[in-house]
């Protein structure tokens, strides 16, 4: 078959021979070029027969009962026949199929345009090839007359139009398709028009604006602007379901939008590569406000339609909704924090634990670390709160205890819940008077204390102090540890709610 809008060379061959020469055309009826209302008038035959056999163009003559009289060579060769194997024969069955592939019925349309040619001076139809292949043909029609102006055979042009069509319809199915998936993804989208904006940027350009960043960064209120040509055409069920609204109007004017400075630097790059013509995607992640108020975490993917990469008219925002991710994120993050806490921290006084303590007072207790302090504190009596009171409020009487050490000292300063009713608070830089003197602090805001006083108790407390420092008393944790334990057991033995300080000497 010759492409249509190219020309076969004289001499090439085909299936049914030679093409003829100028000089030996295939016999043509003689009025053929002298029944198109004078148009082919100053043609001699000769140039009349070449031009009809050489044009790229199906040339069919058939009468009033859709017999073929003449095909040109190109549509002999584009149907595979010989001019003797269709001269008589009905266009239907030979040239013409029944029905199209679509079911359209040709033979109705047939009768229809030999019974009225005035009304199909252009048509277009499937046709089919003498294998059985299909193709589609755009014709033109004119009616040859008789001297009375009676119209007694058709002559038609055709032009293969088969790869435009299917061009079209594969436009066509690929739209479809979009349509499917854009409707039945569970992914929330949003289609928008953006060719007006694109013609609002072509216009700045016009007017001298050369770097459209430069001039939205400039005027906040030319990005209004633009962002008002932007129209939304379509929205599928799953975004209907994350807005809790259809209203396109509503959707325009971006009212779900919640960090508004975040979302004027995405629009603003959005329109930039929108003017450069290279967008492919942007992807943004944030939160929004539903129609009923409800705040959701969304990941957001604007892409160009299929179809219209070269145009750019066309955008479509995907948003994931992601807030129960974000949800279980949040919580698993918390987790993980508080077991981070709770393998240095006392669950019950939030102190840390001795595992913090064996783990930092070695690295505190070096040449270069200069001295330290440790003081050992222990509650005077506390089984009789205990006893007393019960455990519950015993628990809430030894948080109280955490809680006032912990307002009496300062980083890097820090308490170790020891065990019990035990405490342990270690002064980074502070020699053994230090300690004393914080341990002195301690004691006394212990018994100005009240405790349990939202129990509507009124408990009184003392505790017993022993402090030791390194390098003065101790040379590693263990020999400090045990030098204020000894001072506390000094404490003790001297009546409780007392400081002691370890006697001089390295352990």
């Amino acid at each position: 078959m010759v492409a249509p809008g190219t020309r076969a060379p004289a001499h090439s061959r085909t299936r049914h021979g030679p093409l003829k020469q100028l000089g030996a055309p295939r016999r043509l009826p003689h009025d053929v070029g002298h029944s198109l209302n004078g148009e082919m008038q100053g043609f001699d035959d000769v140039s009349f027969r070449e031009l009809v056999q050489n044009a790229n163009t199906v040339v069919l003559r058939w009468d009033l009962q859709g017999r073929i009289t003449f095909l040109n060579e190109f549509g002999l060769e584009l149907f595979g026949y010989t001019l003797d194997e269709v001269l008589g024969r009905s266009v239907i069955g030979t040239i013409v199929p029944e029905a199209d592939t679509s079911g359209r019925d040709l033979v109705g349309m047939i009768n229809a345009l030999l019974a009225h040619p005035d009304d199909y001076i252009h048509n277009e139809n499937e046709n089919m090839r003498r294998d059985g292949g299909r193709l589609w043909i755009t014709w033109r029609n004119r009616g040859l007359r008789d001297g009375d102006g009676r119209i007694r055979e058709l002559l038609s042009f055709g032009m293969d139009t088969t790869e435009h069509k299917r061009a079209v319809e594969a436009l066509r199915d690929s739209e479809r398709r979009y349509r499917v998936l854009f409707q039945s993804t569970p992914i929330a989208l949003v289609e928008r028009d953006v060719s007006a904006l694109r013609a609002h940027i072509d216009a700045l350009h016009g007017d001298g604006v050369a770097a459209i960043d430069a001039y939205l960064r400039e005027r906040p209120e030319a990005l209004a602007a633009c962002l008002r040509l932007v129209k939304v055409t379509d929205l599928n069920a799953a975004a209907i379901e994350l807005f809790g609204t259809d209203d396109r109007a509503a959707l325009e004017r971006f009212s779900y939008i919640q960090d508004h400075p975040r979302f004027t630097e995405i629009v603003r790059s959005i329109i930039v590569d929108l003017d450069s013509g290279e967008v492919a995607s942007q992807a943004a992640e944030g939160v929004i406000r539903t129609a009923g108020g409800v705040q959701r975490h969304v990941l957001v993917r604007t892409t160009v339609v299929p179809g219209t990469e070269t145009t750019m008219s066309r955008v479509v925002t995907a948003m994931v909704d992601v807030t129960e991710r974000k949800r279980a994120e949040e919580a698993l993050r918390a987790s993980e924090e508080r077991y981070r806490f709770l393998a240095v921290h006392d669950n019950l006084t939030q102190l840390f634990n001795t595992r913090y303590l064996y783990d930092q007072l070695p690295q505190l207790l070096t040449a270069d670390a200069g001295p330290c302090a440790l003081i050992f504190a222990d509650l005077d009596h506390f089984k009789q709160v205990v006893d007393t009171y019960g455990h519950l409020n015993g628990s809430r009487v030894i948080q109280e205890v955490a809680e006032t050490i912990q307002r009496c000292i300062a980083a890097p300063a820090f308490a170790v819940a020891y065990a019990g009713d035990e405490f342990v608070i270690v002064l980074p830089g502070a020699t053994r008077h230090a300690g004393t003197a914080m341990a002195a602090q301690i004691r006394a805001r212990l018994e100005a204390h009240e405790f349990l006083a939202e129990q509507d108790d009124a408990v009184r407390l003392s505790a017993s102090f022993g402090v030791a420092a390194y390098p003065e008393d101790a040379a590693d944790m263990h020999g400090l540890l045990a030098a204020a334990d000894q001072a506390l057991f000094a404490a003790k033995a001297r009546g409780r709610n007392t400081v002691i300080a370890a006697v001089s000497g390295r352990r």
